[in-house]
């Protein structure tokens, strides 16, 4: 893969993490690349309520590309009948 290719790719991904963050009333921190909750920063709930956004927007990407690579293979197969 070029590096052309990885920007965009790492770019998509932001973009993706920024929409499901959204999506679940969190926060996108774009200097700092990570999810924040609306929990008061720099404490010590603020720092678990961030890990669990953390864990809730990654899971729910992961669960994203599993369907759009499903649905990749599908058309796929649909194409080639």
């Amino acid at each position: 893969m070029d590096a052309q290719s990885r920007n965009n790719a790492k770019q998509a991904l932001s973009s993706l993490k920024m929409e499901i963050a959204s999506e679940l009333g969190y926060n996108y921190n774009n200097i700092t690349d990570k999810i924040e909750s609306n929990a008061p920063q720099n404490t010590l709930i603020g720092h678990a309520k961030n890990v669990l956004a953390g864990e809730q927007v990654g899971g729910q990407m992961s669960k994203k590309l599993v369907e759009m690579g499903e649905q990749m293979l599908i058309d796929n197969y649909n194409k080639d009948k």
